[in-house]
Order: C-alpha cells, then structure tokens, then sequence
C-alpha cells in the first residue's frame, strides 16, 4: 500500500506497506546527496532514473545537471499516480509500452556514451522483481546502441555509398508490399531448425505467404519453396552473396541503404522500397515522388522482417528457423552459401570441419547450459534482447515453428500440429500480391540528376556549416541543431562526432569546436567523392 505523507521540511515523502522510501526528516537533501554521491562531476548526456518516487530524484539530477535528458522509471503504478510526473518521459508498469522501447525511443547511439543510470535503492528493495527487470532492460537497450554506433563506424558510409548507387541504378521497383487483412506470414530465417520445419511449411504452402531472408533463399529454394518475398537489409557484401547463389523469382523488399547489385542478378528480381528514418533515404525517395513503408533498423533483418509483415496482415506472423544460435557447429539450414565458401577454403590441415570450429570460436560461440549443445554469441543474445522486449505490443500475434532453446517470450512457441490448428481459424492463404509497377518513377538519367542536385545541395550546406563553425571563434556548436548536417556527419564521421557532443557537454568549446570541423571536412570530402563518380 502507498501512503503519502509529510516530511518534517515540509517535503512530501511517502511509505510502501509501511516502509518508508525517503527520509521522514527532508527527502530533498537526501535525494541531492546521493546525486552528487552517484553521478559527481560527471557530464550525462541522459540519466535514467530507476525506482524514482515522487520526482525528488529527478529534480536534483536536473539541477546538477541541466543539459542532460532525464528519464524517470517508477516500480509501481500507485506512486507513478501520486507522483504526477510527465507521462512523456516518465515509464511505468502499467504503460502499454515495453520500458526497453519507452528507451529507444527517447535515446539515441549518440547519446549512448554519455548515458548514466542511476537507482533509488529503497525502490530496488521495496520492488525487487521489477527492479531486476528494469536493470536487465536498460542493460539490452545501452548492448544494443553500443552494438549500433560499432556498426555506424563500420559501416556508416557504405550505407551512404549504397543508398546512391541504389537510388541510381535499380529500375524495376515496385509498390507495397500490399496489406492482406487475416493472411497469416511465415518468415523463414536461416537457423539450423529450417531444415526440421520444411516439412511443415511445404504442407502449409498454400495457405500462406512465405517470406525469406536472403541468407535462407538457398534453402528454401532447394527444398522447391518459392518465397513471396525478400527481405533484405544488410549494406554488406554477403546478404547479397547468398542471393547469388539462389536468386528468388520475387521481389526484394529492401531499404535503399542495403547491399548493392541486385539490378546485377540474373533474373533480375524487382525491388520494394522501405523507408528508414534517415535524411538520405528520406530525401532521395521523396525526390522520386516514391511511398515507402517506414521501418526502423534494428540491426537485425529479423526484426525489420517481422515489424513489416505485423503491418502487412492482422493474422498471426509465425518465425520459422529462428534459432538465435547454432546446433554444436550448425549455424545456418542446409544449403547455405557460407558452407560454399568454407568448402573453398578447406585443405588437409585444415578440413571443413575445421574450419567451422576456427569460426564459432572467432565469433565466441559458448555453450547454453541445459541445452544440449545448444550455442550462442554476444551478438545473437543482443537480438535476442530486442526480440524479446521490442515486440512487447505484438505479443500474441507472434509465434516459433519448432523453436531453439533460446526462449522469447514475445513469442508463442508452436510445432506442425499447432501450425494446422492455427492456419484452420484463417480462410485465406496464398501470397499477398506485389504492389503495382510505380509507373512515375524516374528514368535513370532523371534519378542520376536527383542525386547530383541533392549532393550539391548538401556539400553546400556542409562547407557553409564549416565555415560558421571555424570562421568566429564565439561560434557555438550547432551540430545538434543541424539534423540534416548531423545525419551526414554521424555516418561518415561518427567519432568524430561523438567527441564533439561529449566535449561539447564538458564545456571544452575549443576542443568541441576542432572536433566538429573534422566531422565536417571528412563530410565534405566524402560527399564529393560520391558526387565525383556519378559525374556531377
């Protein structure tokens, strides 16, 4: 039971069956000393207040330190009530939203270096099961913002590159996918447990839509399933190589920052746009008059798969091959292109076999206890994570064919006879149809001038932004002011980018300033270099 009452200060505080969770005497003094006591002279970015109470926590951290975004999380839903925080910003257990997406939508992999969680330990004891829960929520979120910044690094610019030559040179694209009310989806992902499910797809065929990652089509494909659908997200060179060896007779649903060189494919298989929050994308699409689905990336095209098809039907959407690990030294459903290219690689001291161990090891693939041989990595646990508490709204509309012993509850574990018994409750089946030709869309010579025009545009806007910048030594850091300066530099240089906004916070104007005009110049150069080969 929450009980309010009035500190000797005059301060409200208040007990929880009995027990009170800040001082009797002056709960504000309390709270300002163990924010000096937790966070110092540090700089935060964003403080993530768990087991605030009455919003006394959240007001210090404020007053130490202004510039920083704070994110309250209360334990119960009474002391959210008695508290009267702002609902924006403020998450508890009788939200709608899971806290691990109440997270990301509020902080970004810019703001992840800078991120400090706190807690009330009176909260942490009075709510001990929702106190493990949270830490273990805000735990995922941070694993996976800093698994996104280590991708931007890596491959920040590769999606700028993509995004072009995209743009440029694919000419059948398509609309949609079309919405299919009550059509029940199955996506088939690449682990071990495919080859088990086959079986029980192919009997199912005609009453669904398959839909495959690229990394499962030579599979599918050997086991005579046709998929409806491609969904590809990954910039690299090997999502593309797996459709090299079997090329779908589909469309590829597919942002324009994924991997390029499916107008190269022999059939040349048609292309559907998705829209990711990015300015690039945003720009070059709606410059090309094209309506596109809008998904987030989520670092995983599981995710981006399973978010486009729950938009795409009100049935139930049913993972297939979605192990989350691998079988001893299985990994992926048989055929698969890796195994080509391991083969390839194979000789006498060091067999195929072999070669499989020296990857699993590289990966840092451990044993899952109690699983029976049952692996995973670091990598595949952060999917995990985000498949676990992002899909917290879809929960019964999810399930797993055959599923690994990586648990996710978000989703309902199913095998071939539960997979009858669901499909009976849905009359239609078959494919959802391909959107119609986008008879509008650009020529090649018109998209070619789009991109010419947008990278001068924004060359212009980046030099200019440089020179404000470098020209007043006054000049106050604008990054964060300039989404479309910022979105350009975060991909091209985002160390550099970082290191402003950190120095920035510290109050290093100088050094903040020196900073940023790297981010800008390494911007420009990579901007012309782009615009340089397409001849502009």
């Amino acid at each position: 039971m929450v009980e309010l009452f009035t500190a000797k200060s005059g301060a409200p505080s208040l007990k929880v069956d009995g027990v009170a969770l800040h001082s009797p005497y002056d709960p504000v003094r309390e709270v300002r000393r163990f924010v000096q006591e937790t966070i110092g002279r540090e700089t935060p970015s964003v403080v993530v207040v768990l087991g605030e109470c009455l919003g006394h926590l959240c007001r210090a951290v404020a007053e130490a330190h202004p510039r920083a975004l704070v994110l309250p999380v209360v334990y119960s839903p009474e002391i959210a009530v008695a508290a009267g925080l702002p609902r924006r910003d403020a998450w508890d257990p009788s939200r709608r939203d899971a806290l691990e997406e109440h997270l990301r939508a509020r902080v970004g992999e810019l703001e992840v270096e800078g991120l400090r969680v706190i807690e009330w330990p009176p909260s942490a004891r009075a709510f001990p099961a929702v106190s493990r829960a949270a830490n273990e929520a805000v735990r995922r979120v941070v694993q996976e913002l800093n698994g996104s910044f280590v991708t931007t690094v890596a491959a920040g610019r590769l999606w700028l590159r993509n995004c072009f030559s995209n743009f440029v040179h694919l000419d059948q694209v398509l609309a949609g996918p079309r919405r299919a009310p009550g059509r029940p989806i199955v996506v088939a992902a690449p682990g071990p447990s495919l080859e088990q499910a086959a079986a029980a797809i192919e009997r199912a065929r005609t009453r669904i839509a398959l839909w495959a990652l690229p990394s499962s089509c030579p599979f599918l494909l050997d086991r005579g399933l046709r998929p409806d659908l491609v969904v590809m997200t990954d910039p690299g060179f090997y999502a593309l190589h797996h459709l090299q060896f079997a090329v779908p007779a589909c469309p590829v649903v597919m942002p324009l920052s994924a991997a390029r060189g499916t107008w190269a494919l022999k059939p040349r298989p048609a292309a559907i746009f998705l829209e990711q929050p990015f300015v690039v994308e945003r720009s070059l699409l709606s410059a090309a008059r094209v309506s596109a689905p809008s998904v987030a990336p989520h670092g995983t095209v599981t995710a981006t798969a399973v978010e486009l098809a729950l938009s795409c039907t009100d049935g139930p959407v049913i993972l297939a091959g979605l192990d989350l690990g691998s079988r001893d030294l299985l990994t992926h459903a048989r055929p698969n292109a890796f195994d080509a290219l391991l083969q390839l690689q194979s000789s006498r001291i060091l067999p195929h076999l072999g070669q499989w161990f020296v990857r699993d090891a590289d990966l840092g693939s451990g044993a899952v206890p109690g699983t029976g041989g049952f692996r995973s990595t670091a990598a595949l646990r952060t999917y995990a994570g985000w498949l676990e508490g992002g899909l917290h709204a879809a929960r019964g509309r999810l399930y797993r064919l055959l599923p690994s012993p990586q648990a996710l509850s978000s989703m309902q574990p199913i095998d071939e006879r539960g997979l009858r018994d669901l499909l009976s409750a849905f009359s239609q089946g078959g494919a959802p149809p391909a959107g119609d030709p986008l008879w509008d869309y650009p020529s090649a010579a018109e998209r070619r001038g789009i991109a010419r025009r947008l990278l001068g545009e924004w060359q212009e806007t980046v030099r200019s932004a440089r020179r404000r910048l470098t020209g007043d030594p006054r000049q106050g850091l604008d990054l964060a002011a300039q989404p479309l300066v910022l979105d350009l530099a975060h991909l091209v240089s985002p160390r550099s980018v970082v290191d402003a906004l950190r120095r920035s916070r510290r109050g290093e104007a100088a050094a903040a300033r020196d900073s940023a005009a790297q981010a800008l110049e390494d911007c420009g150069q990579f901007l012309g270099g782009l615009a340089e080969k397409l001849g502009a």
